[in-house]
């Protein structure tokens, strides 16, 4: 998981930013519980702590703001700078940076927007004439109301003052990190110009090409697992049906305690019994880190719904390794495949079958130039 970074400049002066940081902010929950902004006003540069799970009216009045959702607190204050970083690698705003992305208010009201040459996103839109947005995700801009115009080339760093914008540097990104497409993106934002659903139809449809046993139902699972089964469904001919409730929304692979993250497994997927009694069902994740996710699902469907058989695919290859460029995984000795082998991991996670894409089928599916290395063992 990715963090999700936020910059807005008012070209009208001083205006209520609050809603827009908000809103901008909880847009992109997806990627995190923890919203922290920093916002240029009368008083100077001011920390503004963002609850995502509250929405209330707030009079918060400036000209610029930066901010960022993750699982941490991802922005900081240097001297009169206030700027939101993710990402490895030296952080110097108003400067380039090898691997991380970053937006930046300087206390003068200067806003500096950079992406690296390759790995992380960001967008640049405008609402209007009134005011600039920058966002990891598309979907945050139009959320807002804002008019999406471009992602930024790879290197390329944006000064917004309130003259008008300046960029320099840029050239075509280079490879963007995987899970932005497989996992950490909204189904509706885009990367570069390419839909992120677009990415995972083709997925799902390259996943139903390995699926060979005979099925009843198919569900997906958390959350982003369902457009990759509705693909598959319509691919093999085979029911698509919610097979799951969430009550909460939340990562569970990113939380370190194992009863922690069975905990929130349950609360994001409590199953429908109707939807898989007596039924062959094919159950589509994401990804396949620890296989707690899967395990759990598996026993939820054979003995709380009375499932004949319990099936799994996944969208992409299991993960390995963690990565070494910043984004938060589970360490390596929790990745279930570092340990087993598939004949194994499937008994082990009580399943009648497991499917998944390898790294050479995932990289043909995908079709856009993506980082594999959580993929590789290291």
């Amino acid at each position: 998981m990715s963090a999700g970074l936020l910059a807005i400049y008012s070209f009208a002066g001083e205006i209520n930013l609050y809603p827009l940081v908000y809103y901008g902010l909880r847009a992109m929950a997806n990627r995190g519980d923890v919203a922290v902004a920093y916002l240029l006003g009368r008083r100077g540069l001011e920390r503004l702590e963002v609850d995502l799970s509250r929405e209330e009216p707030r009079d918060v009045r400036g000209v610029a703001a930066v901010g960022c959702v993750y699982t941490e607190d991802c922005c900081r204050v240097e001297g009169d700078v206030a700027y939101c970083a993710f990402g490895r690698g030296e952080v110097k705003p108003g400067a380039p940076s090898d691997a991380a992305a970053y937006v930046a208010l300087t206390a003068d009201g200067v806003l500096y927007a950079y992406r690296p040459p390759r790995l992380w996103h960001l967008a640049v839109g405008v609402h209007g004439f009134d005011f600039a947005l920058i966002a990891t995700e598309t979907a945050a801009i139009e959320v807002l109301g804002g008019e999406v115009r471009r992602s930024l080339r790879g290197g390329e760093l944006l000064k917004i003052t309130r003259l008008g914008v300046v960029s320099t540097g840029g050239e075509q990104p280079g490879e963007v990190c995987a899970m932005e497409y497989v996992y950490s993106s909204r189904l509706d934002s885009e990367i570069d110009g390419v839909e992120v659903a677009e990415v995972r139809a083709r997925l799902g449809e390259a996943l139903a090409a390995k699926v060979k046993n005979s099925l009843d139902v198919i569900v997906g699972v958390p959350d982003t697992g369902l457009y990759y089964a509705a693909w598959v469904a319509e691919k093999l001919g085979v029911r698509h049906v919610p097979g799951f409730v969430s009550t909460v929304r939340k990562r569970s692979a990113l939380l370190d305690d194992v009863r922690d993250r069975v905990s929130a497994i349950q609360l994001k997927a409590n199953v429908v019994k109707h939807a898989a009694r007596g039924m062959r069902v094919l159950v589509i994740d994401d990804s396949l880190i620890s296989g707690l996710t899967l395990r759990h699902i598996a026993q939820l469907l054979r003995l709380r719904a009375g499932a004949k058989e319990v099936h799994a695919a996944v969208a992409a290859p299991p993960l390995r390794s963690q990565c070494p460029y910043g984004v938060k995984m589970p360490p390596d000795s929790h990745m279930v495949f570092n340990h087993l082998e598939q004949d194994t991991v499937t008994k082990a996670l009580e399943l009648d079958g497991l499917y998944y894409l390898t790294l050479e089928e995932f990289q043909r599916a995908i079709g856009v130039r993506v980082c594999t290395l959580c993929f590789k063992r290291r």
